[in-house]
């Protein structure tokens, strides 16, 4: 009978620092586990015969192995597991939502008690690799003189790049910034994820034999034709960027921020060189229109800026909120006010700057096609508010850019049409991540990124007829060396738990 101990070695799902001091400053909210903390959090995990954390996992991280590791504080191997399929492992360990809908939320120790931290054990060894050992990466394969073009360095580009550099292609990756990561660089913030944690990551993927040709963008500094010229195959991995446009009246006053934007360009650059810059001035009382974790991003870092005060807008009601809760509970914490049910119908000017809102009730009504309750205007129920700046935080589409300029096949929201094979309309041009779904996790677009990998890498090989996926792959090989290692041990077989 196995006993499931709910205990927990601190606070679920992971130690704070204060609300009243980090809301001062960006440093990192999250505390890491010490060294005994995380070993006694990873000796709880079950080793399950089944790990449904693994499936839940878009890059197939391997949990169990790394939490075997841990608990018996080899680093070393905990490292070399969960590198094995993530080189951005210090990022997704923070920023992945685990409680919503992946590896927590599928941990079997959750109907016993709390699930595992296994973000917080992930960041233990990421940090320990970064701080203290730094390891080598995964062995690559012997060169095939083949070569592809990556276009964009996100999340989706990186995991990508480096997948096919480990199959032994040449790699040159195409970015139009300065610094790795998209979104991750530029929209996450450094209290959520410290960017030298980003770069050094994402950069090993330079070490690892990548070309990156910074400042160049695709489609307006050379042409996919040009690529395909020098490259076997180009795979797109753009991401999203294309904003959400609404017709509120009022919304070209100055003052009405686009909330992509006003992230980009608070750590664009850097935050030290916005804060020694020249500030934009949001004044002292901020409305961001939103419910998703980019709204709470851009209030978050308002009330940082400001210390001011910074309301969020939410057309629905808390339980329909897409950001995660954990954000969510933060921002709570540190100040920020949250005003449900409510939807701006005007913005209120004076000589052409903003100088307030007029905000319209909702209620919920009938469910739309997704399942959610569609938010309709409560009629005559209005309310004027003062306000200095508003953030609009509503939703973007995939990066149209290249649809526009290469001829690109594209879908609804201007989103690059692929096959099952991960190629465009084009031919020797593949696509992957946000440019062809849409915006959405960080970890989702690596996951993205690496199953297009490897359809390039069976393209490029002749092996398309055996189009194995990634999970398939990496899965069967780790069991099948697993079991092998256990069986010239001589360990008894485990069973699953009851």
């Amino acid at each position: 009978m196995v006993v499931i101990k709910p205990d927990r070695v601190g606070p679920f799902p992971f130690p704070k620092s204060d609300p009243e001091e980090r809301k001062g400053d960006f440093s990192e909210v999250e505390q890491p586990y010490t060294k005994e903390q995380v070993m006694l959090e990873a000796d709880r995990c079950l080793r399950c015969g089944t790990p449904v954390c693994i499936d839940a996992c878009p890059v197939q991280l391997d949990v169990r192995g790394m939490m075997d590791a841990v608990a018996n504080g080899d680093f070393q191997s905990a490292y070399r597991r969960i590198r094995e399929t993530n080189p951005l492992l210090g990022v997704t360990a923070r920023c992945c939502p685990q409680l919503q809908g992946l590896c927590e939320d599928a941990c079997v120790v959750r109907w016993g008690g709390q699930p595992l931290s296994i973000g917080m054990v992930q960041r233990f060894v990421a940090d320990w690799e970064q701080n203290e050992s730094r390891q080598s990466d995964p062995e690559s394969e012997p060169p095939t003189g083949k070569r592809v073009a990556v276009v964009g360095a996100g999340p989706a580009g990186i995991a990508a790049a480096e997948l096919l550099l480990r199959y032994g292609h040449s790699v040159t990756v195409y970015e139009e910034s300065q610094d790795l990561g998209g979104t991750a660089w530029y929209g996450i913030p450094d209290y959520h994820l410290p960017k030298a944690v980003l770069t050094y990551e994402a950069e090993r993927i330079v070490a690892q034999g990548a070309t990156v040709r910074r400042g160049v963008k695709v489609g307006r500094d050379i042409s996919i034709t040009a690529l395909l010229s020098d490259s076997d195959v180009v795979l797109v991995a753009t991401g999203s960027r294309d904003v959400k446009k609404l017709n509120t009246p009022g919304s070209d006053l100055d003052g009405v921020l686009d909330g992509y934007e006003f992230l980009r360009e608070v750590y664009g650059d850097g935050l030290e060189s916005y804060l020694k810059g020249r500030r934009r001035d949001l004044g002292q009382d901020i409305l961001v229109v939103g419910g998703g974790d980019t709204a709470l991003d851009c209030a978050r870092t308002a009330l940082r800026l400001t210390q001011g005060r910074v309301t969020i807008l939410y057309r629905r009601d808390e339980k329909e909120m897409p950001a995660d809760p954990i954000m969510v509970k933060e921002a709570q914490e540190e100040g920020v006010e949250f005003k449900f049910l409510s939807d701006p119908s005007k913005y209120l000017g004076d000589g052409g700057k903003l100088a307030g809102a007029t905000l319209q009730a909702m209620q919920l009504g009938a469910a739309d096609a997704t399942g959610r309750k569609h938010p309709e205007p409560i009629p005559g129920e209005t309310d004027d508010v003062k306000c200095d700046s508003v953030i609009l935080a509503v939703g973007r589409g995939p990066d149209s850019f290249l649809v526009k300029k290469e001829g690109l096949k594209s879908g609804p929201k201007g989103a690059i049409v692929i096959d099952e094979r991960y190629m465009t309309s084009v031919a020797k041009v593949f696509a992957t991540g946000d440019a062809t779904t849409g915006e959405t996790l960080v970890v989702k677009a690596m996951g993205h990124g690496r199953e297009a990998a490897q359809r390039v890498h069976e393209y490029l090989m002749g092996l398309e007829d055996r189009h194995l996926s990634l999970y398939e792959k990496y899965y069967t090989e780790r069991t099948t060396e697993d079991a092998y290692q256990d069986m010239l041990d001589g360990k008894e077989e485990e069973l699953p738990p009851d």
